[in-house]
């Protein structure tokens, strides 16, 4: 498949996505085929990226109690190789964690609201994505088309009343699996390294088991969401490279995750609303090894607003922010690239009486990647 040799390309979609970290709904790092458009006959590339969250809970009910929720921090990872099968076929091998979340809640507050203490929810993608690649007009345009298999975990710490009596938790781990498909298209035009593509990507229905308590069996069913992102680049001078994107999630389709046990029902409720992703950035070679980036981000909150505009129960408002990155190559045949995002969560209250201050999410990436 005809290849776009433009500056550094790495770095730039390293760099671009971060932003997407920590986005809307149970989002973690989201889906990542970049690979797939790698000038390179065969490549592998490994990310791993760090992010740390200050995003604050007070309730409004009980202001004595201090903070009463926070986000965890998290690290996520994406591992790909891809290979130029034959002269119009490439395809592209790929691990990653498209799905995941994490809450703490103060144990007299949780168990009061009748929410879990602790809650972690992680996930695996193992894909494969293939491409086929045709002339038209200036360019190519490639047809894409893949399959995954992903995993899916939950973890919750649930209040109790212990022997005692004292207040405590009682375990709930879940974890199961799903099957899920991809299709999109990409045009290319290398003599303007232009490049528009397209990929949806379907729903994953889960059907979750596990344990709760001292080894009851549980149950949980859960649907992952589809979605579809058009990403766009294109030089505009010698050196220098535009790029945008805009991401639409289907998070309204989850409402509630409800675990069935021999006792209680236990239900996190998370009412959210579709979310969307736009960024837009600007690239730079400044050397033959080295080539910078900067974009930014606005990520739509996902927490659902009642009649009255008041967000519902979640705490996901909208955020703002930008990223730098770079890419150097010590050789023609290996790319270190990395960079960092910093992004600000915007003020709110819900209608639980939650409340939070302007908070922030901080991303670090760091990728290497080799070709031959």
């Amino acid at each position: 498949m005809p290849r776009i040799r433009s500056i550094a390309l790495a770095a730039l979609l390293a760099a671009s996505s971060m932003g997407a970290a920590h986005a809307g709904g149970l989002e973690a790092n989201g889906y990542n085929w970049d690979l797939l458009f790698d000038p390179g006959t065969y490549v592998g590339k490994g990310t791993v990226t760090r992010v740390i969250i200050d995003h604050d809970i007070t309730s409004l009910a009980a202001p004595g109690l201090g903070t009463v929720a926070t986000s965890s921090n998290r690290t996520y990872y994406n591992f790909a190789a891809k290979g130029d099968l034959f002269e119009n076929v490439s395809c592209l091998v790929s691990a990653q964690n498209p799905w995941g979340s994490g809450t703490d809640r103060l144990l007299t507050y949780a168990a009061v609201t009748g929410q879990s203490a602790r809650e972690r929810i992680w996930s695996n993608d193992l894909g494969l994505t293939c491409s086929y690649g045709f002339d038209v007009g200036p360019g190519s345009l490639s047809i894409i088309g893949g399959v995954s298999a992903q995993s899916l975990n939950y973890e919750a710490l649930v209040p109790a009343l212990l022997p005692g009596p004292t207040l405590g938790t009682l375990p709930v781990e879940l974890d199961g699996n799903g099957f899920g498909w991809r299709i999109g298209a990409a045009y290319e035009v290398p003599e303007m390294a232009l490049r528009v593509s397209a990929i949806y990507n379907a729903p994953i229905d889960y059907d979750l088991s596990g344990t709760f308590a001292a080894g009851l069996p549980a149950a949980a069913s859960v649907t992952t969401p589809q979605a579809f992102e058009v990403k766009a680049q294109s030089g505009i001078a010698p050196g220098w490279l535009v790029l945008g994107g805009i991401k639409w999630v289907d998070w309204s389709v989850v409402d509630a995750l409800t675990v069935t046990t021999p006792g209680p029902t236990l239900t996190t409720v998370l009412n959210y609303e579709d979310g969307w992703t736009v960024s837009a950035g600007v690239g730079h070679q400044l050397t033959e090894d080295l080539t910078i980036l900067a974009g930014l981000v606005w990520d739509k909150g996902t927490s659902r607003q009642n009649g009255a505009g008041i967000l519902a129960n979640g705490t996901q408002a909208d955020r703002w922010g930008a990223n730098l990155g770079a890419a150097y190559k010590p050789s023609a045949n290996f790319e270190l690239s990395g960079g960092v995002s910093y992004s600000m969560i915007e003020a709110g209250t819900n209608a639980l009486g939650e409340t939070w201050d302007i908070g922030s999410v901080l991303a670090f990436s760091f990728s290497a990647k080799a070709s031959f």
